[in-house]
């Protein structure tokens, strides 16, 4: 990682707008970036030139591309590869896009790539063959002229065939010069050969203009690009060693993988190696209720940090599952988020990048610096990294000096070694728990250890543990005079408790299970506000960080998860329910409120519940619509025992998903609150989460009442948008 440090590195775009110095992000040269995120990579060579370039770019008016011409000049380093693109133009939120390809349907022919061969001719048999070789250069152009595609192979026609419907680009295409796709699915299509030079041109060129084009045509003492007409949107001739659009539509190039320029050409091996170039974001609002990324193509595990009253969220992200590096969001309520995009991307060479925390430097008063722990599969085995942060979102990745590996004493050579959670440690430094394969004979689930300044780990022997098998440790923290453990075993999280930091750790008496269903690995924030925790929430579109929630544990030293008084700012907007007509005699097991909610943005519904006084008695609860005649019910029996799954609109056909028992002591009334957002709720009961729960599909809008059989159970319905 290379720190930008100059009031010239300003020019660095991200979203639509300039980074101030203290949000400019740490970037590796050479790195696998996901979707939406290639921003500019400036070495000490360029800096002043590249910053003109983005700051240019950063200006340009809006662009539409409908009609258009891509062509390339490229060298082929041999002819049975089989998808590679020289150029793609590719839209980030519906992932078409449009590619001159090489041998994706039949070996050695050219191609318009398209997602899903929407706009790619089925039949390519009787199209001619490349007959180029790694030495001699082959001119691909394709024109797109409403429905009509055609393909020029140095200036002769190619192919050429009619489509259904074309594909627009609007303002914020991202372009890819040696790969095919970028996307949700990961990197896909690596070109292998040299590619001379580069243009996008808005219009549909005329076979006289394509065989008037020529490489590298730059009119002496004027600026590349200015002696061609018509003038390209946009042109790489990678002539002065960079990846500069020489229009300046795009910001300068990122080169990523093995992505090399020499002698005027970019150079790209055919596994890893390709040139992205990203058009700035509009800024996107901030996201509030359950957050997801939008600029680092997925994401999994969350972990935050507050410092001076701003909630910093650490992600780890990337596409199609492959996790790159972290991502960040930032909120001054805990509330609404603020997407930044990737702060720390994996090493070169490295399988992939997992999870982490934060913490402050034991020593902060001296050095003023906060540390990150991640760790990386290098080899047969995974072990743990460490960065450092003045401000919490630029970070500078340590030395391999400080990696922190399995001691064989206690722990497996090969096993699991990830996720460091420090605590402060009496007397200074810091204790730390991380999911880790402790040796059988030592009778622990998890790692253990210590360190004095931060980022120089000791391996302690692992703590005892009864009551859970194998899993991940999830966070620890003292809450009152015991230490409780969150941990990670069969796709649950359970709770654990100690006396000391150093264990025995045992199963928690009631209420073990504290997250089950569409939701996993529960982590513990710090606040000034007090201990609350955060998790991630799986739902159709992906995953999710969910609202925040209170950590809370009772006289008997129960833990459970609460509202938390914070999420009151979701409510932004009342809304007017209008309840159903009360008829006992018609009683419907479901009764659907008046009007439809909106959901699209979130919502708030609150009301009270009378619970059911005998086991044996019909439960009561909500219904949240999302298919025709079909739904989800959340059910509430005696006791306040929870239960959700599908049930029709009729009432009949319900199946259990989900049950939870907080085994806490409720009252013949409690007061529930319901969080929908598209495919996401959670259901409290007297501020006690009961359970988070993925619909498979969108909620409709539409909720209904369910009384159990007769009567008004429940009342006092509000809800806000």
């Amino acid at each position: 990682m290379k720190v930008l440090s100059t009031a010239k590195a300003l020019a660095m775009i991200f979203g639509s707008r300039f980074l101030q110095p203290g949000e400019i992000s740490m970037l590796a040269r050479t790195c696998s970036l996901p979707l939406a995120v290639a921003v500019l990579c400036l070495c000490a060579a360029n800096v002043l030139k590249t910053a003109q370039a983005a700051s240019e770019a950063g200006s340009r008016a809006p662009l539409t591309l409908a009609d258009k011409t891509l062509v390339a000049w490229a060298y082929p380093a041999n002819l049975t590869q089989r998808g590679g693109s020289l150029l793609t133009v590719f839209d980030r939120g519906t992932e078409a896009f449009d590619a001159i390809v090489l041998g994706e349907k039949v070996p050695g022919r050219w191609m318009a790539g398209s997602d899903f061969f929407r706009r790619t001719a089925g039949d390519q048999a009787a199209w001619p063959t490349e007959t180029a070789d790694a030495r001699t250069t082959v001119q691909i152009a394709i024109v797109y002229r409403g429905r009509q595609i055609s393909i020029y192979r140095n200036a002769k026609p190619y192919a050429a065939y009619l489509v259904e419907r074309p594909q627009v680009f609007d303002d914020n295409p991202i372009v890819l010069i040696g790969l095919r796709y970028l996307g949700g699915m990961g990197e896909i299509g690596c070109f292998a050969g040299a590619i001379e030079e580069a243009r996008i041109y808005n219009t549909a060129l005329d076979p006289a203009q394509i065989a008037a084009l020529k490489p590298e045509r730059a009119g002496q003492g004027s600026s590349v690009g200015e002696d061609i007409r018509p003038k390209p949107l946009a042109q790489w001739t990678f002539e002065d060693g960079t990846a500069v659009d020489a229009m300046r539509t795009f910001p300068p190039g990122q080169l990523c993988g093995g992505a090399k320029i020499a002698g005027g050409k970019l150079l790209l091996n055919g596994t890893d190696a390709y040139m992205v170039a990203a058009r700035p974001l509009q800024p996107a609002p901030p996201q509030h209720m359950f957050f997801r990324a939008r600029t680092t193509g997925g994401q999994w595990d969350t972990w935050l940090y507050e410092h001076e009253g701003t909630y910093y969220l650490y992600i780890l992200a990337g596409p199609g599952g492959k996790w790159h590096g972290i991502g960040m969001a930032t909120s001054a309520d805990g509330v609404h988020w603020k997407e930044l995009g990737m702060v720390l991307h994996k090493a070169q060479g490295v399988t992939w990048l997992g999870t982490g925390s934060t913490w402050k430097s034991p020593n902060y008063d001296k050095d003023k610096k906060f540390f990150l722990n991640f760790s990386e599969w290098r080899g047969p085995r995974q072990t743990i990294f460490f960065a450092e942060s003045t401000n919490l979102t630029e970070w500078k990745r340590l030395g391999d000096d400080r990696e922190f590996k399995q001691d064989e004493r206690w722990y497996q050579p090969n096993g699991r070694w990830d996720c460091i959670y420090a605590i402060p440690r009496p007397g200074g430094g810091l204790y730390g728990y991380w999911t880790a394969t402790p040796k059988p004979e030592t009778g622990g689930r998890f790692g253990f250890g210590q360190t004095l300044d931060g980022t120089r780990w000791e391996s302690l022997a692992p703590p005892k543990v009864e009551g859970a098998g194998e899993g991940e440790a999830g966070a620890v923290e003292k809450l009152g005079d015991r230490y409780y453990m969150m941990f990670g075993t069969g796709g649950k999280m359970v709770t654990l408790v100690a006396e000391r930091p150093q264990g025995p750790f045992v199963a928690a008496k009631k209420n073990i299970v504290l997250l089950a269903g569409n939701t996993y690995f529960s982590r513990f924030f710090p606040t000034r506000d007090g201990m609350l925790v955060n998790h991630h929430s799986m739902g159709q579109g992906g995953v999710y960080f969910a609202p925040l929630k209170r950590a809370a544990v009772d006289g008997e030293g129960t833990l459970r998860l609460a509202w938390w008084e914070g999420n009151e700012k979701l409510k932004h907007e009342a809304i007017e329910v209008e309840m159903p007509p009360s008829d006992p005699k018609t009683a419907r097991p479901v009764v659907m409120l008046q009007s439809a909610f909106p959901v699209r943005d979130g919502l708030v519904l609150e009301g009270t519940l009378e619970l059911p006084a005998a086991k044996d008695a019909a439960p009561r609860g909500l219904y949240v619509e999302h298919g025709e005649g079909m739904g989800t019910a959340v059910l509430v029996g005696a006791g306040g025992v929870g239960q959700i799954g599908p049930m029709r609109a009729d009432g009949s056909g319900f199946k259990c998903e989900q049950r939870a028992d907080r085994e806490a002591k409720l009252g013949p009334t409690a007061r529930f609150r319901l969080l929908l957002k598209q495919s996401l709720l959670e259901f409290y009961l007297d501020d006690l989460l009961m359970a988070c729960h993925g619909l498979g599909q969108s909620a409709t809008g539409r909720i209904g009442l369910i009384h159990g059989g007769t009567g008004e159970h429940v009342r006092e319905v509000k809800a806000w948008r």
